[in-house]
């Protein structure tokens, strides 16, 4: 046969097939499909989230997803779940991916399920933000994270940041004018913050879409709203305080289309990739869904009390989830005012405390409160303030459970006025409960996977009972509790020759939550500096303690609960520690941030004194290390006394401890 001949049948064959697959029929809107987070960086392996409809969740699936012609992954399987992940290795150059995925379903062999997302690979920077659509959650300086902050009001009181930051708070976002003569009161506050470890909610309402409190900039046409928008993003998307850009307020309400936000919302992404973008929505609140083509994060504000009931809070919360599910975070902007305008009162300390609950319960991933101004201004009440601060101290408590992807046990509650929910980490099972209403509330749980034992009721210091896998307590009225409970079994302590003389030596006691329990804390200079129990790491157990020191030389003092010594004796002190290197400010300097490039590079120093008799430095770096000294007490001195050990970081930066140690050498 003529080669011709051959190539016009072979072409003609192809044709053939080609027109027999686009024949079969094709469903694009029954499956939908996204990455796991925003964009990925420097992670070796991802995720897809493949929406599965509730009606062929339990039918077997084949799943092949490919990028151009190249396969990145693929499954098959009955997924049992509207939520399907399914990983692929990362080994993409940055860029943007077209991804498309083809699913067959074994019931319905006649039809081939198309869908499509993009994959955002980006190069790393040390300041990125990305949102994990799965759990919620951002991913913070490689951490995950749950913000709990507050709006507030411009110009920033200078020493607003360091007192909030002291009672667990750990974002702010100021309402403000962009305008060039304010230009140095922002970097001044963003210098702050990033000093304390704090992150900033970054207001760019009066440029951007509208709405909130003081916005509207007068006699500002469009072409100059849109530049002053983008130089903003250009001065601010490298510091290190930046956690996102808040480009709308309540524009359902405003009569903002989602089509000028979209447009707003590529704007902001064309120059900044990294950042999360949000939005905040009032009534109805589900009007989100159409704007969810120019956010990266949904907000909503229900402000109920008086006149309407404290659970409007969380049945808000409730839609957003069903809505939003593996798809974006949604954050709750709890009232925290009142007494003027359509409000006639402020929440009591007990509904502020149910409204959070509830929608952390019904899966908040963050809670920015409306609206601080100290010291008594917003709220007026003080005690109502510092329940919020309470909370924050619990939510960064359970910040990897609330956060976790782990499968959970499920819970059961028997009463109607109590909401209910359970998250597994490493072991562990927190089960979260809430009451409704003001009034005392005797209920019981029902663990499944779980029969007789205890659970530790974390903020209150006590144990209950577990008994054929129900346990009964109380909850007060619009009261919260939080429950603990072992679920894999305990590790021994291994048996040790020297007994460690440091009291809580593992920071574990949670007597009261979020401190370390012996120790006392002395000042050194910066009202800012901090010193939390951390749950996200840790060497050993389930925390470590996190000091931040703002400027150099100017860190507190942890000096732990006394022990006995004798003279001439010797002994062996070790501490584990670790830091992040990228969270110093020398390092994520720049030319705009005049007031962080004043400050000579130092490194960051740790010192371990045993009371007067001996002193030691080292610096920690990225991973976990033990440091280790030795100091021999003087024969010249007392034959029994106590004296103290000595933890300071003089060096600007954060760091992590743990398994402190100090052993008599025999």
């Amino acid at each position: 046969m003529p080669k011709k001949l051959i190539c016009l049948l072979l072409i003609e064959l192809a044709i053939s097939n080609g027109l027999k697959t686009q024949s079969q029929p094709v469903d694009s809107l029954s499956f939908s499909i996204i990455s796991r987070q925003s964009f990925y960086s420097y992670e070796k392996k991802g995720e897809f989230l493949l929406h599965v409809p509730t009606v062929l969740s339990k039918n077997h699936l084949s799943v092949i997803i490919r990028n151009g012609a190249e396969t990145v992954a693929s499954w098959s399987g009955i997924p049992g779940r509207n939520i399907l992940r399914i990983q692929f290795l990362l080994n993409l150059a940055p860029s943007i991916y077209n991804i498309e995925t083809r699913i067959k379903v074994t019931a319905f062999p006649g039809v081939t399920y198309l869908a499509k997302t993009d994959l955002i690979v980006l190069s790393y920077k040390s300041n990125e933000v990305k949102t994990d659509r799965l759990t919620g959650g951002l991913i913070v300086n490689r951490l995950p994270f749950f913000p709990f902050g507050f709006y507030c009001y411009s110009p920033v009181f200078p020493s607003l940041p360091e007192e909030e930051v002291v009672k667990g708070f750990n974002m702010i976002s100021p309402y403000q004018k962009i305008m060039p003569e304010t230009l140095n009161e922002r970097k001044a506050y963003m210098d702050r913050c990033a000093e304390l470890g704090m992150k900033v909610h970054y207001n760019l309402l009066s440029v951007s879409g509208g709405g909130g409190v003081g916005s509207k900039i007068e006699d500002l046409s469009d072409e100059a709203k849109r530049e002053r928008l983008i130089n903003e993003i250009k001065t601010f998307r490298d510091h290190p305080a930046l956690l996102g850009w808040y480009i709308s307020d309540e524009p359902n309400g405003n009569h903002t289309t989602p089509e000028q936000l979209e447009e707003i919302y590529r704007t902001v992404k064309e120059n900044d990739p990294w950042h999360p973008v949000s939005i905040v929505f009032m009534a109805p609140f589900l009007e989100a869904k159409k704007y969810s083509g120019a956010l990266d994060i949904v907000m909503a504000d229900p402000y109920p009390i008086p006149d309407l009931q404290a659970t409007l809070t969380g049945l808000v919360a409730d839609q957003l989830r069903n809505e939003f599910k593996g798809k974006r975070p949604f954050w709750i902007v709890p009232q925290a005012f009142g007494g003027g305008e359509l409000w006639s009162r402020e929440p009591t300390i007990q509904e502020i405390r149910s409204m959070t609950w509830q929608s952390i319960i019904n899966g908040a991933t963050g809670i920015q409160y409306f609206v601080r101004q100290g010291l008594n201004y917003f709220p007026k009440s003080a005690a109502t303030w510092s329940e919020c601060g309470r909370m924050a101290i619990e939510v960064a408590e359970l910040t990897p459970w609330l956060l976790s992807d782990e499968e959970t046990l499920p819970v059961k509650c028997y009463s109607k006025n109590v909401i209910v929910a359970s998250r597994v980490h490493n072991g562990q099972l927190v089960i979260m409960a809430v009451n409704k209403i003001n009034e005392p509330v005797s209920t019981s749980f029902r663990i499944t996977g779980v029969y007789d034992g205890k659970a530790r009721v974390l903020f209150e210091n006590r144990i209950v009972a577990i008994k054929s896998g129900v346990i009964a307590d109380q909850l007060a009225p619009f009261g919260s509790q939080v429950y603990l409970v072992n679920i894999k079994p305990e590790k021994k302590d291994s048996e040790v020759s020297n007994t460690n003389l440091v009291k809580d030596a593992g920071f574990e006691d949670l007597s009261i939550p979020g401190i370390p329990s012996a120790c006392y804390a002395r000042p050194g200079g910066d009202r800012g500096a901090t010193y939390f129990l951390d749950t996200r790491e840790y060497s050993e157990g389930n925390h470590s303690l996190r000091i931040i020191t703002p400027e150099e030389n100017k860190s507190l003092a942890i000096r732990f609960f006394p022990f006995p010594v004798k003279a001439g004796a010797s002994y062996t002190i070790s501490i584990r520690a670790k830091s992040d290197p990228e969270q110093r400010f020398f390092f994520a300097r720049k030319k705009e941030n005049s007031h962080l490039n004043e400050k000579k590079e130092m490194p960051q120093y740790v010192e371990i004194l045993l009371g007067e008799f001996g002193r030691a430095r080292f610096i920690p770096d990225k991973e976990w290390r033990e440091y280790v000294t030795f100091v021999t007490i003087p024969n010249d001195t007392l034959a029994r006394f106590k004296t103290n050990l000595i933890l300071k970081m003089p060096g600007q930066g954060v760091g992590w401890f743990d398994q402190v140690k100090v052993t008599e050498d025999k």
